[in-house]
């Protein structure tokens, strides 16, 4: 990590033989593949390239700088965090695009080492296999006991106390994460874990302090619920689902399915949506209507005549990403999700897996590495700080990786205001441009006069997807 200043630690004799005796032990290849430099200073950059002895241990290749500088102030750290505890978002996509691209090397590494040789054979019978298993005691969260005596009746949240007899989930549901609540929810939460438990979920109870981390434990994980009540989620700061939201981007984030995120209610007698308050409204607002604890056992129990639905189908929008706005994509890609929903409502209406929305980062710098775009339903590209002629030449680059043809798909440009400032409609080259206002880069929108373009915009996602589907939806 290479900071500010005349005289970088990058550049002490100390740095210079940890980098040697790097490069002793893991090769040239090995510092290429393994060796990540993170600069928080455009300064420092240009004053460890040039000297005479980092060129001489990296002679072998070019350097990959990771910026972690602000693209207005270039000496300038990234701040890590936006609120207390709350990591900011500029910093957390560069660091997590940082860590995956490590974790995948590593797990490839190892991978590679545990292959057997050639003519090694398998293990032989003789050798003792070691097996581990853990048992929950006394005190361990989320751990009961099977002889544990409870009372008779109802509880207050509505669950019988005493679990109904019923075939147990199987075992390939492996275990399944249970997000935390606010400490009003708790008791109901309490009740809800017990029920899940008696009927052979394994669970494994996240705390709060998973927001603080890099969400490693949803790595492995194949399920995730999310309890909510009428009670105001926590950490409102990240927006108006609070750790509800924070939660749920995370885990789409690392590649899980829409249908794998599980709405748990809490409630024992829910009014009316139009009257659900805290993190009930925000589920509301994403179109869940969210799960009782026996409807939730009943989507992982088996049964004789189910009907295996196929999973969600995703509809994949690429928005742009440059040196300038890397992760606007981020927001701009959840105002459209919203948008979707309504459309989606409009044309497909109970549909059944709905088709989802996946907002994907496309790096334009990088264009020329894609073969091609032909799994893009939508493109959108942004009119920040570029001029319009480097505009034009990004359309033209976009457009030679779009399948041509009757199902090419569309694409609109996003005309950001600020940095641009004109009041009237843009003119397009080929292309619809709309304003959007990127006063508030997390909650950037497109204006109020231009909302029904953008629905236009996304009727034509739509009838891609159906021309790429043979014609169905």
């Amino acid at each position: 990590m290479l900071g500010g200043g005349p005289a970088t630690a990058a550049q002490s004799s100390w740095c210079l033989t940890e980098l040697a005796y790097f490069k002793d032990l893991f090769g040239a290849q090995g510092l290429k593949d393994r060796l990540y430099i993170l600069a928080l200073s455009e300064s420092a950059i240009t004053a460890v390239s040039g000297g005479k002895e980092w060129q001489r241990l990296v002679a072998d290749f070019e350097l990959v700088w990771l910026p972690f500088f602000g693209s207005h102030d270039r000496v300038r750290p990234l701040d890590v965090y936006m609120a207390s505890g709350v990591v900011s978002t500029a910093f957390r996509v560069p660091f997590e695009r940082l860590r995956n691209d490590f974790a995948a090397k590593l797990k490839a590494a190892v991978s590679a080492e545990l292959q057997p040789s050639a003519g090694s054979g398998a293990a032989s019978a003789e050798e003792p296999r070691v097996h581990a298993s853990v048992a929950p005691t006394a005190g361990a969260a989320g751990a009961t006991s099977a002889s544990a005596a409870v009372p008779a009746g109802a509880d207050a949240a509505g669950f019988s106390t005493v679990p109904a007899p019923s075939p147990q989930v199987p075992a390939s549901l492996g275990p399944v994460l249970l997000a935390f609540v606010p400490k009003e929810s708790e008791a109901a939460l309490a009740h809800a874990r017990q029920h899940l438990q008696g009927a052979g979920v394994e669970l494994r109870p996240l705390t709060q302090d998973v927001v603080y981390g890099s969400f490693s434990e949803f790595d492995d994980a194949q399920h995730l619920v999310l309890p909510f009540d009428d009670a105001a989620p926590l950490m409102p700061i990240v927006g108006a689902g609070g750790h509800l939201q924070m939660l749920r981007e995370a885990w789409l984030k690392k590649g899980h399915a829409e249908n794998t995120l599980h709405w748990l209610d809490l409630r024992s007698a829910p009014p009316s949506p139009t009257q659900w308050q805290g993190g009930a409204a925000y589920a509301a607002s994403l179109g869940q209507t969210g799960l009782g604890v026996q409807a939730l056992l009943a989507r992982w129990l088996p049964a004789t005549a189910k009907v295996v639905e196929a999973p969600a189908q995703a509809v994949r929008i690429y928005i742009e990403s440059n040196r300038h706005e890397r992760t606007l994509w981020e927001p701009l890609g959840e105002q459209i999700r919203l948008k979707w929903q309504d459309i989606c409502a409009e044309l497909a209406p109970g549909r059944v897996p709905p088709l989802l929305l996946r907002a994907r980062g496309l790096p334009v710098e990088e264009i020329d590495r894609f073969p091609n775009l032909d799994d893009a339903d939508g493109v959108v590209l942004l009119w920040g700080r570029k001029t319009s002629e480097a505009l034009v030449a990004q359309i033209d680059k976009v457009e030679g990786k779009l399948s041509m043809g009757t199902a090419v798909a569309p694409g609109i440009v996003a005309y950001l205001m600020p940095p641009q400032t004109s009041a009237e409609p843009m003119p397009a080259w080929g292309w619809n441009v709309l304003r959007f206002d990127a006063a508030d880069e997390m909650n950037i929108d497109v204006v109020e006069t231009e909302r029904d373009e953008l629905k236009a915009f996304l009727r034509k996602v739509f009838k891609r997807r159906q021309q790429r589907d043979g014609g169905g939806v």
